[in-house]
């Protein structure tokens, strides 16, 4: 251990030693600039204040170059530190990871303003800067994909198992994202054979290293780092959830922390350009010293701001019901995850409007085309941007989702959809509507302008069957029971339960003409496939209140496709209210022989069929 230096044997006041003559420079202007120890320091090109970047475990200092190369006006060093990829974490017993990074701080010929961290890297900056004793003479501190349990977050076998998955996936992540494009050009097996490899390698001695940290996170005394911070991790990263982010938000006033959909757990690398632009308006407002506040307080003045939000997911696997082809219910519901998703980063989640402001977000109607098929596992990028509203019809928002398919982005819907937020009847709510909510808050859904309203009435003598189904008309009717479980706010039918009304009203409508899925795709080949969709709510229907739906087929086009209306009435006295309308637009592809892939040409009697008659 000769020659390193502990934190408390750090050189003061920035009287930092300088290093031996580096390397050759990289293609990419790259020189090393000090190595001792097994810790390496790397300077890139650039001029200005010095930034030092920290990288994450079996990670590299290379994966900083796509970031910090974004970042004019600094001089990028990046270390090498010993939780590199490939090591044997023996390290680990002759310092902890903020000593480590403080012998590798030695090694950087400048003091550093700003220093950056990934993951692993970006523990060891926050467990540095809660243990130091000194002022780091820092302006600012930017951490990726931090980890983080609060101390009270009870240690189970659980997390432990949890974490497990989630340190497992973090490694073959790095290894596709350290691969590049060649990841996609390889023989599969021997990419699997590569992962389980690194898996053999690096979980049984880096996990418990990893576990370590993560479980004494919580001990750490963040409220000494007064350096302002900013903290960057996505939805779905498992070290940094909604519930522990907003615990380290609170347990470092310093920090502003800040979940982006968009971001996976390499976004330095895999979405560097958002990330570049999120340090550098951060790294304004430090300058500037203006107040930040993307934490606390709703400073939201417009909902409908013209500005885009983004939301990535996959398609439920329940979807999968013909092949691994995903039904155009899960379009929609993803669609609905979306628009969620806009209110949330504007500080008004569903669950905020319901305990803060009485209010339940309630979609309304939803409107889509379906130009390609979603397959099972395909990450899907949706984008919400708001419209132009127009009185008494709530809040307007287009949506688009796209995959990414070799060859480029691929558009799977385009959608618009209208929101409601709808007073609750439990007067849950604490705080008075800001006035930026007002425009869309409704007492309820029948309160908003519908062209589609209306009522029938029931004469006397006659049944419901009797009014809406008449003689003649070839339109099935399917009355059920508004379960608690398609329901929202402990009140009434949600969204979703229509666009199930809508998928089931189908498959039993198909099935009453002799036209079921199981036979079409056991006899033809057929594969339903849906082009449109939309489903308006219209008033509200309540708990176990009896929905009666009435489907027919209203046209038949170009011998390929057919059109056909839901209706879902609820009977109140002696007049039936239609609550809720759909329409969809419906066909079939062929899934085997000369024909695969093409659409399927309905003939006659399947049409004659469709539109009423008997196949």
């Amino acid at each position: 251990m000769t020659g390193r230096r502990t934190g408390s044997q750090l050189p003061a006041g920035g009287d930092f030693p300088r290093p031996p003559a580096g390397t050759t420079p990289t293609r990419d202007g790259w020189t090393r600039v000090a190595a001792e120890d097994g810790l390496e320091v790397w300077r890139g090109p650039g001029e200005g204040p010095a930034l030092v970047a920290a990288h994450g475990i079996e990670d590299s200092w290379r994966n900083w170059r796509p970031l910090v190369e974004r970042l004019p006006g600094w001089t990028p060093y990046a270390l090498q530190l010993p939780w590199h990829g490939g090591n044997r974490y023996t390290w680990r017993a002759e310092g902890s990871p903020a000593q480590w990074l403080r012998r590798a701080l030695a090694l950087v010929p400048e003091r550093p303003r700003l220093l950056l961290g990934h993951s692993f890297g970006a523990n060891a900056i926050l467990q540095h800067l809660a243990t130091l004793d000194e002022d780091p003479q820092l302006s600012a501190v930017v951490l990726a994909t931090p980890f983080y349990r609060p101390a009270d977050y009870v240690l189970s076998e659980q997390l432990r198992l949890r974490s497990k998955a989630a340190f497992r996936r973090v490694l073959t992540d790095g290894l596709r994202l350290s691969l590049g494009d060649k990841a996609s050009r390889m023989d599969p097996e021997i990419r699997n054979l590569m992962e389980q490899k690194l898996l053999e390698r690096a979980v049984p001695s880096g996990f418990p290293v990893f576990f370590r940290e993560f479980t004494d996170s919580g001990q750490l005394d963040l409220a000494r780092i007064t350096v302002p911070t900013l903290v960057l991790a996505g939805y779905r990263d498992e070290g940094l959830t909604p519930m522990r982010a907003a615990a380290l938000g609170r347990a470092m006033p310093a920090a502003t922390v800040r979940l982006d959909p968009e971001y996976g757990h390499f976004c330095h690398v895999a979405q560097a350009d958002r990330m570049s632009r999120d340090t550098a308006d951060f790294l304004h407002r430090v300058t500037a010293r203006q107040p930040d506040h993307s934490q606390g307080e709703t400073t939201v003045t417009e909902l409908l701001d013209g500005q885009p939000t983004s939301y990535v997911g996959m398609p439920r696997y329940e979807g999968a019901n013909i092949r691994t082809w995903i039904g155009f219910k899960h379009f929609m519901y993803l669609v609905e995850e979306a628009i969620l998703q806009y209110f949330r980063d504007r500080g008004v989640g569903a669950r905020d409007l319901y305990h803060r402001y009485g209010l339940g977000l309630e979609i309304v109607d939803s409107s889509v085309q379906l130009p390609v098929a979603l397959e099972a596992d395909e990450q899907v990028y949706a984008t919400v941007v708001s419209g132009r509203p127009k009185p008494g019809q709530g809040a307007p928002f287009n949506v688009s989702l796209t995959v990414e398919r070799s060859g480029g982005t691929v558009t799977a819907l385009k959608g618009k959809v209208r929101v409601a937020l709808v007073t609750v009847k439990d007067g849950s709510g604490t705080e008075p509507v800001p006035p930026f909510l007002e425009p869309y808050v409704v007492p309820d859904v029948a309160a908003l302008t519908h062209a589609e309203a209306g009522a029938l009435e029931i004469p006397e003598g006659r049944t419901v069957a009797e009014v809406l189904t008449p003689e003649g008309s070839g339109a099935l009717l399917w009355s059920w029971r508004a379960p608690y479980y398609y329901c929202h706010f402990s009140d009434r039918l949600q969204h979703s339960a229509y666009v199930r009304t809508l998928e089931e009203v189908v498959d039993r409508y198909l099935y009453s003409k002799d036209l079921a899925i199981g036979r079409l795709l056991e006899e033809r080949g057929w594969i339903p496939v849906v082009s449109r969709a939309r489903v308006q709510l219209l008033s509200d229907i309540f708990m176990e209140e009896t929905v009666h739906t009435v489907f027919r087929v209203e046209e038949i086009l170009r011998d390929a496709m057919y059109t056909a209306r839901m209706d879902c009435y609820v009977q109140r006295g002696d007049r039936l209210e239609r609550a809720a309308t759909g329409t969809i637009m419906h066909g079939y592809a062929i899934s085997r022989g000369e024909q695969a892939g093409t659409v399927a040409v309905l003939d006659q009697d399947v049409q004659a069929a469709l539109l009423g008659g008997a196949a």
